[in-house]
């Protein structure tokens, strides 16, 4: 018999999480149901994510029935008191930043909880996603999460939170990146679709060299004295981009902490 995963919510995040599920081999394991304040949003997500086949609609809008379900909360944390749950779900997943599992606790019965931090790589099975675990769900929690990019299980729930500076968040830090040297490209004369090409295959050759290398081995390896590169990497550091970046993965975390 299948397991139900219940998805409360239905915005980016649980459309990268329920599109990855629904794109690897837990799809045979698995039944999803998609429950929030909007039927209509909640069929409209069903539809033009494709999952037809293996999703249904929570059929209450407000009281959602979660006994022996497997929960995963995909809404913001304000919106976690919208709903009232009732049964004992078999395990919650959280992906509300901010929110504790003593929080989690507080609305939504079960014996096993884990606050995640995944990405939206999670749509093509990409993500990069920190977990904590509290309840023997571990083995579980690896399946379900692997089944859409990386998971790392870390000590403690404030670690799931950093990770909004090396997961969460980073990929809008990287596509400001990206940006700026696509707009680079034109600058000197590259034609801006042409530049965009150069870019997006440059991240993919980078991560791959990142798998096999650390960024300090990356810089080395391209860096030659005197060379242009050096001439550039000296106008960053001058700049203090590295701070910059730093700062600013720092800040996203601290708002996560002031959202509830």
């Amino acid at each position: 018999m299948k397991k139900t995963l219940l998805f409360v919510g239905y915005g980016s995040m649980a459309k990268a999480i329920a599109c990855g599920i629904a794109s690897s081999d837990l799809k045979t394991k698995y039944v999803i149901e998609i429950a929030g304040r909007d039927p209509k949003k909640a069929q409209n997500f069903i539809r033009e994510n494709h999952l037809e086949n293996i999703a249904t609609i929570h059929s209450n809008n407000s009281l959602i029935n979660v006994n022996e379900k497997i929960v995963m909360l995909c809404v913001k944390p304000y919106a976690l008191g919208n709903f009232q749950y009732q049964g004992n779900a078999s395990s919650v997943y959280s992906v509300m930043a901010g929110v504790d599992i003593a929080t989690l606790k507080e609305h939504i019965h079960s014996n096993h909880y884990a606050k995640v931090m995944p990405n939206v790589g999670a749509r093509y099975q990409k993500s990069s996603t920190a977990v904590c675990v509290q309840g023997d769900i571990k083995e579980e929690a690896s399946e379900i999460l692997s089944s859409f990019g990386k998971a790392v299980f870390v000590d403690s729930e404030a670690l799931v939170d950093a990770s909004i500076a090396t997961g969460g968040s980073s990929p809008a830090f990287l596509a400001l990146i990206a940006q700026a040297l696509v707009d680079a490209g034109v600058r000197e004369g590259i034609r801006r679709e042409d530049a965009l090409n150069l870019v997006r295959a440059t991240f993919d050759g980078f991560a791959h060299l990142l798998l096999e290398q650390t960024p300090d081995e990356i810089i080395s390896s391209i860096t030659s004295p005197g060379g242009t590169t050096i001439e550039g990497l000296y106008v960053l550091e001058d700049k203090a981009v590295r701070g910059a970046i730093i700062s600013a993965c720092h800040e996203a975390v601290a708002k996560s902490k002031k959202k509830h």
